[in-house]
């Protein structure tokens, strides 16, 4: 290792190695095989320059809505396709084909909390949230029991199906996670359809593309992004563990979002039904303001361009007919065969940067670290198609906290799942106070166990 580093312009790893501990140095050495395992040792600096290279280039080209033949529709307005989905999507759950995958890596740091955000509501974390007092995590298990059950009746059988719940951890979320599933018995589901990964690590650079020291025996590191998901499922065996079980589509979805239909059957039908190896949920936007990616057709591939690019004169730009020409609001639902992501998804990596302070020796120093995007594999997709579904039903996120001050809290996340369920029991016949003019009104929570949509 010390010959390899030396070769690829990072001796300074080892300067201080005579003065580490047994134990310390056996880790060290760990993670340095594991660098060299995975990135390659000799390939830490290209790599980085190589990002930076490209961070600083203008790209060009051809940039267009999603073509129309891309884009179906799942939010109420065509009951009669989404009954046919949702039935291939049940006989699809009922073979056992499907799977389901959380990113779960990060912590509520920006909620104020000091744990996994798919803890959110737990008693453990104090951080009220549901009236049931349900986190996350026991939310969307229990989707998945539902569906299951409901998977069982259409297709007559005798014994409910298996969905496979993966959940992808972080680093610093990993133990906790497992720890809290276990505690509560995987909220109902058999231990062994619960597939936890962890996502990888990136080391920290300095500009000059050598990695930088958080202490003397350890590289500064930072979670390589969503985009982890692949090579995690890959490194995992995962991936395998799917392939022999016969699932064919895995749907993945960001932790923070509490109106997720975790294991959508309508999703699994609608990719069985147009073969996408790649189908992505979006929404419209709410105004060209609204700051968030949209799916594009990009040089002739599938492509999501970031709102700080897209500017605000393209933002603005409308079709023949009057709509936003960028309409499609990328919201981080996403899925795939398995074939996908055990091919085209492992092939394609592209390192994004940013320029931060890092923690060092040293102290805090400038320094860049590298992530991918979960959406830079979209380009690889034979067959790329959109789902346009209803944001009130399928989308409400939890990035801060409820007095920051800021939009998407826990506050705005509960008003908008009480919105909904409140729709679901006026239409059961239910009779409640009718909404105020801003769309508030009475505190509902339909159990997930009772129903789904």
């Amino acid at each position: 290792l010390s010959e390899k580093l030396d070769a690829a312009g990072q001796g300074h790893v080892l300067a201080h190695w005579d003065k580490l501990s047994a134990e310390e140095q056996q880790s060290l050495e760990q993670q340095l095989a594991d660098l060299d395992g995975g990135l390659g040792l000799a390939g830490l600096r290209p790599m980085l320059l190589e990002a930076v290279k490209k961070h600083g280039e203008q790209r060009t080209g051809s940039i267009e809505g999603p073509p129309a033949a891309w884009v179906l529709r799942a939010d109420g307005s065509d009951p009669v396709a989404e009954e046919r989905w949702e039935g291939l999507g049940l006989s699809a759950i009922a073979r056992g084909q499907c799977a389901a995958c959380v990113l779960a890596g990060g912590m509520g740091t920006r909620l104020g909390m000091s744990w996994p955000k798919g803890m959110l509501g737990s008693k453990e974390v104090n951080e009220p949230f549901l009236p049931s007092g349900k986190s996350l995590f026991q939310v969307y298990a229990e989707r998945i029991l539902t569906l299951q059950r409901r998977a069982r009746a259409h297709a007559g059988a005798a014994d409910s199906p298996t969905i496979w719940f993966l959940v992808m951890t972080g680093e610093a979320t990993h133990k906790a996670i497992t720890d809290f599933f276990a505690r509560y018995q995987f909220f109902g589901l058999r231990e062994e359809q619960v597939l936890f990964f962890q996502q990888g690590m990136m080391p920290c650079f300095a500009e000059d593309g050598t990695v930088l020291m958080e202490s003397a025996g350890r590289i500064a590191t930072s979670p390589d992004g969503n985009a982890g998901i692949y090579p995690a499922l890959r490194r995992s065996g995962v991936v395998d563990k799917l392939r022999a079980a016969g699932v064919r589509w895995v749907q993945a979805f960001s932790v923070d979002n509490v109106l997720v239909r975790v294991a959508d059957p309508v999703w699994y039908g609608y990719q069985e039904e147009t073969g996408a190896d790649v189908c992505v949920k979006m929404v419209p936007k709410r105004d060209w303001q609204e700051a968030v990616g949209v799916v594009t057709l990009r040089e002739g591939v599938p492509s999501v361009i970031e709102y700080s690019e897209i500017g605000s004169e393209r933002a603005q730009e409308t079709t023949a007919e009057g709509a936003l020409k960028y309409n499609a609001a990328n919201i981080c639902l996403q899925a795939y065969t398995l074939d996908f992501l055990t091919g085209p998804a492992q092939q394609t990596t592209q390192w994004h940067l940013a320029r931060k302070d890092i923690p060092t020796m040293d102290g805090k120093r400038p320094g860049i670290k590298l992530e991918g995007f979960i959406f830079d594999v979209f380009e690889a997709a034979k067959c790329f198609r959109l789902l346009q579904v209803d944001r009130a039903a399928e989308f409400s996120a939890i990035k801060n906290a409820s007095d920051s001050g800021k939009p998407d809290t826990p506050q705005s996340a509960l008003d908008s799942l009480s919105r909904l369920h409140r729709r679901w029991l006026r239409a059961a016949g239910a009779k409640l106070p009718a909404d105020d003019a801003r769309g508030g009104g009475p505190v509902c929570e339909v159990s997930p166990l009772v129903s789904y949509r």
